[in-house]
């Protein structure tokens, strides 16, 4: 009766499309009846869209990849066709017979909007409730760039909110990719690489002419970008050729100029956004904080006299580009070729035959590797005497600011820099032995250079400090100081920020127990793990179940609880743990082996509980934090679905370590009961 009805109106409504079809035409939308309205709005409220129960995957024949005798062969030689099994899957791999698990789906799903990039957060709860809309966001409110209460409404407080809905942060990017490639699923996300990284682009045609917009170049190849001590303009830096061997539309004032295959080799921004004008959740698509003159006085958005809001962060960073262009992709490759990278091709993926990639040239090199060597140029003007490299160039407009910011050294970039670097030296040393090609040799002599200054930076004494009175003689890795003519100057462990969890777990990670205690006293990487749990470290009575993101101590040496829980920087822990149990094993101290060990379990045991217990929701995905918090380096945790946690949570049950090339072969942990039975599997 009711499908009847509906048929019965549309029939009508085609009657009367035909009767004015002989009229003179007409360019705006038919009115449709109120009836027939009312009927399609009452057959849209009872369709039933979605099913729980509904099975689609998991046929009894299951769906497998053409045979390989039914391919065609395009060309004769050995690098048209592989087989899975003409190599040895990495360990790591999983299981190409299991269903993906909850949090690999979330991976997946995340890329489904249409944007052409991942998004670092999920915004909308699994309750289907905006979290700007929830009490945990409105009762705490908009910060600014100091940890100060600030109106909802400021241009941080919407800057805030468009870049957590929308915007992508590259290590986010490069953790996805390697979370992804452990499932075999590296073809989705070549295409965030090939079409964004490559291109340097989110969109280079804009909105001229009803384009669909962009960021029209996501590198930071202006003059405005000075790297290192020599303040090199970004573009002057060193000229390289494209990856991939892409078309490339360097911007002037936002707008593209002539398409080239070779530019400067600069960096690339931390943050990007699939558009350039961006819609606020509670503001909309314009704000008052973003008009031009007043309140805004930005003298490089003299247009914005509407106070339309836009992508507004423009930073090229240390960190960020390393995983991005170098630890993301080269795990990524190194896992979908099996370990031999020659088991790739290289030029226009069109070309019949394909390219094998012999890495005689800088041509039939993989891309991803191109993608490496093309921001060697950057890193080498950003290397300082001591062997560190700087944060960012000036013009980045760190957040909070820094007056001195092309000063600015990171310690956690730096260790991020060396894992990313060593992958590339790797790579090229194996692969690029012998070679005449010019670009390949300076690529070889530079990520030499700077692998071997970060070495002596690591091994030099300002690598740990002690953190006096405040953390009752602990020693630490310093979050990082300000390196000038002056000398070195590192952030004091008595204000706040001055410990930062990741420069302690990532860093241990980095250069390892055999190097800090051969270096620093036997016993001191073990004591440096203690001291960042006991500042640091989130418990929940005597059980240790992750870590934060800094010390809440104050300078006379209390030591408040910390009530911060990091779900990716416990998974940074877990892997550091494992890591360290292994190398004190080898050293003989098997007690703390043992510890380390215990620890690694616990934290994983805690983390991967469903909400609240743990930092796991049940569509799969991991928090970035329990509580919003004002991060003091720059950036805002809140509770919602993070790809960075998520991917890491993938890594973690994979074994994997990101730091070493091919992950590592770290002891295992005893995959908790409650992930058995959410579709997780055991190695």
């Amino acid at each position: 009766m009711f499908r009847a009805a509906v048929i019965a109106a549309l029939a009508a409504t085609a009657v009367l499309a035909a009767c004015r079809k002989g009229a003179v035409p007409h360019h705006k939308h038919m009115r449709i009846p109120a009836h027939v309205r009312d009927i399609l709005a009452e057959n849209s409220f009872h369709h039933q869209r979605y099913f729980p129960d509904f099975k689609y995957e998991g046929f009894a024949t299951k769906h497998e990849p053409q045979p390989k005798e039914n391919l065609y062969r395009r060309g004769t030689g050995p690098h048209d066709v592989m087989a899975t099994n003409e190599t040895t899957p990495n360990p790591h791999m999983a299981n190409r017979s299991w269903p993906y698990p909850q949090n690999v789906q979330w991976l997946i799903n995340n890329f489904q909007d249409g944007y052409g990039i991942p998004r670092s957060y999920n915004d909308v709860l699994p309750s289907g409730q905006p979290y700007w809309g929830s009490q945990t966001y409105l009762s705490v409110g908009a910060f600014d760039e100091y940890g100060r209460k600030t109106e909802l409404d400021s241009m941080i407080g919407i800057q805030e909110r468009t870049l957590t809905r929308f915007g992508l942060n590259l290590y986010d990017a490069a953790v996805w990719e390697i979370a992804l490639a452990l499932w075999w699923l590296y073809d989705v996300t070549m295409i965030y690489e090939e079409n964004i990284l490559y291109t340097g682009s989110t969109g280079p045609a804009g909105r001229k002419d009803g384009n669909p917009g962009g960021l029209t170049n996501i590198r930071a190849d202006a003059s405005v970008y000075l790297y290192g001590m020599q303040k090199t303009e970004g573009s002057a830096l060193k000229t390289i050729t494209y990856p991939g061997n892409v078309t490339h539309f360097p911007a002037k004032q936002g707008a593209p100029e002539k398409p080239t295959h070779k530019g400067p080799g600069s960096f690339f921004f931390r943050m990007i956004a699939p558009y350039y004008q961006m819609t606020d959740p509670m503001d909309g698509n314009y704000g008052n904080a973003w008009k031009f003159p007043w309140p805004n006085y930005d003298s490089t958005t003299t247009w914005n006299t509407f106070g339309i809001i836009h992508f507004n962060d423009w930073k090229p960073i240390t960190g960020e580009n390393v995983w991005a262009t170098m630890l993301g992709p080269l795990q990524a490759l190194g896992l979908n070729t099996n370990g031999n990278m020659t088991n790739s091709t290289c030029g226009n993926p069109s070309d019949v035959p394909h390219v094998p990639c012999d890495f005689k040239t800088f041509d039939t090199t993989p891309p991803p590797v191109q993608l490496g060597i093309s921001i060697i140029p950057a890193l080498l003007a950003l290397q300082a005497e001591p062997g560190t490299l700087f944060h960012c160039p000036w013009g980045a407009k760190i957040f909070p600011p820094d007056p001195d910011e092309g000063a600015n050294v990171s310690n956690e970039n730096n260790f991020s820099a060396y894992a990313s670097i060593d992958l590339l030296y790797q790579v090229l040393k194996n692969y690029t032995s012998g070679t005449s090609d010019e670009t390949l040799q300076w690529a070889m002599m530079a990520i030499t250079k700077l692998k071997t200054g970060l070495d002596t930076w690591f091994d030099a004494p300002t690598i740990l400090l002690d953190g006096g009175r405040a953390m009752n003689g602990s020693k630490v890795v310093p979050q990082g100081g300000h390196f000038n003519s002056s000398g070195w100057f590192p952030v004091p462990l008595d204000v706040v920020g001055g410990l930062a969890v990741d420069c302690q777990t990532w860093g241990m990670t980095v250069m390892g127990q055999p190097r800090i205690d051969k270096n620093f006293g036997h016993g001191t990487a073990y004591n440096i793990w203690q001291a960042a749990k006991k500042y640091a470290g989130y418990y929940k009575g005597p059980t240790l179940c992750g870590v934060g993101y800094t010390d809440l101590a104050n300078s006379n040496g209390s030591v408040p609880v910390n009530d911060i829980w990091s779900a990716e920087w416990t998974f940074g822990a877990i892997n550091m743990a494992q890591t360290l149990s292994q190398q004190y094993a080898a050293a003989g101290e098997a007690q703390w082996a043992a510890e380390f060990l215990a620890d690694a379990q616990s934290m994983y045991n805690e983390v991967t509980m469903l909400w609240p217990q743990g930092l796991r929701f049940p569509d799969g995905s991991y928090v970035y934090a329990n509580k919003r918090f004002f991060i003091p380096w720059g950036w805002f945790s809140n509770p919602v679905s993070a790809l960075c946690s998520t991917g890491w949570s993938v890594m973690m049950d994979r074994n994997f370590d990101p730091f070493h090339y091919g992950g590592g072969n770290k002891p295992k942990l005893t995959i908790p009961p409650h992930l058995l039975e959410t579709g997780y599997y055991d190695w």
